[in-house]
């Protein structure tokens, strides 16, 4: 096995617990590892730090999966994980119910495989596939999947990663062809076609703040970049006397008025496929207001080079949904971006609202659900935030 020296100042983060190992933390390899082989990694001392899977083109070339020296990086060690992570969704989070029937698997860093993630869709597991550790020894990963999770399908999905060299269309890797994902999430039962699909299929990272919503909804709710319309459907499943929900896509507005109806709420809820940002003027100079109002954008910050620029997106989202909101009401403002920490998305929604001549209070903070875990030490592993604010003139 290759061992990876690490330079004197870049030892910390690993030590505390941080899992990825940068290129310029490394001082020197030794062994001549190649792409997919297992490397130890240790300090300017020679003392162990953890092990990892190495992809000498990347930014990222280590990333650890065990802190461990005298565990092997074999197949017993991605059994092993596998079986804890499902242990922890059957133990400690109780998935499935009868219910909830689709979550979050695998959870690369925060389940111990990183390069890995499986999202469960009653019996179908979508997994991605996003390094070259992972890619050489997915066979054995979906195998396992297989047996913990029960599935009679396993799929991997589309996903290109040029410096581990991964170029994947989304393909049945084991079992039938599933023509849809069917699932029930909080006793909503979804259908998504495949074709609709979004990463691994659905945005389970949500659930916790579709539950929020639900409870806070009332009036009159607008579901800006709605999706499916999940946060439509909790609003309406509330007290919300009518919601309309917003998406570019055709497609994807016609199946969530489907899953409207099929779940008994469509007579409540209005699709409406528009662009966001032309049609919240519009609503503005109409002199339409809402009670509610969900911004729930793409990611705007894709790395850290793209923040000021992603900043001043977010202030403009907000300056239009906070001019919307009728006194009182509520402004759910959501983001995706790792890169935007909960403090910045805070102040640029705040700054937003001032520009247009409103006072925010925050009443609540939402993140990913517990089927989406991070090491306390991988802040970047943290992305979602979703900001619930009482917005008042």
């Amino acid at each position: 096995m290759g061992t990876i020296t690490l330079r004197a100042r870049r030892v910390q983060p690993i030590w505390a617990g941080h899992p990825w190992v940068f290129a310029q933390a490394i001082e020197r390899v030794d062994g001549a590892p190649g792409r997919g082989d297992p490397v130890r990694v240790r300090d300017p001392e020679g003392k162990f730090l953890g092990a990892g899977f190495y992809t000498p083109e990347s930014a990222i070339p280590i990333r650890l999966v065990t802190r461990d020296p005298d565990e092997p990086l074999d197949e017993a060690a991605l059994a092993r994980r596998i079986e804890r992570a499902a242990r922890y969704r059957r133990e400690t989070l109780g998935f499935p119910t009868e219910a909830t029937t689709g979550f979050r698997m695998i959870h690369a860093e925060g389940d111990g495989l990183p390069g890995l993630v499986a999202d469960v869709f009653g019996d179908v597991v979508v997994a991605q596939i996003g390094t070259a550790g992972m890619k050489r020894r997915e066979d054995v990963l979906f195998g396992h999947l297989q047996r913990v999770t029960g599935a009679k399908t396993i799929v991997r999905t589309a996903n290109r990663v040029k410096a581990e060299h991964i170029d994947d269309e989304w393909s049945v890797v084991r079992g039938p062809e599933p023509k849809a994902l069917r699932f029930r999430e909080r006793g909503f039962e979804y259908e998504v076609p495949i074709q609709l699909t979004q990463k691994t299929g659905y945005y389970f990272d949500q659930r916790d703040n579709r539950a929020r919503v639900e409870a806070f909804a009332h009036g009159r709710v607008l579901d800006a970049y709605s999706y499916l319309g999940s946060m439509g459907l909790a609003a309406a499943r509330g007290r919300a006397e009518s919601v309309l929900s917003v998406d570019s896509s055709a497609p994807v507005v016609a199946a969530g008025a489907t899953i409207a109806h099929h779940n008994g709420l469509a007579d409540r809820i209005e699709f409406r496929r528009d662009d966001i940002r032309k049609i919240l003027p519009v609503l503005a100079q109409r002199g339409e207001r809402f009670d509610v109002v969900i911004v729930d954008p793409p990611k705007l910050v894709p790395t850290r080079k793209h923040l000021e620029r992603g900043r001043r997106a977010y202030v403009e989202l907000n300056r239009l949904a906070a001019k919307l909101l009728e006194p009182g009401g509520l402004l759910v403002s959501c983001s995706c971006s790792a890169a935007m920490r909960p403090g910045d998305l805070l102040r640029a929604v705040n700054l937003g609202a001032r520009k247009a001549g409103k006072h925010l209070t925050l009443v609540d903070m939402g993140a990913q659900g517990a089927d989406h875990p991070t090491p306390a030490a991988f802040p970047e592993g943290r992305y979602l935030k979703a900001m619930f604010l009482r917005v008042d003139a």
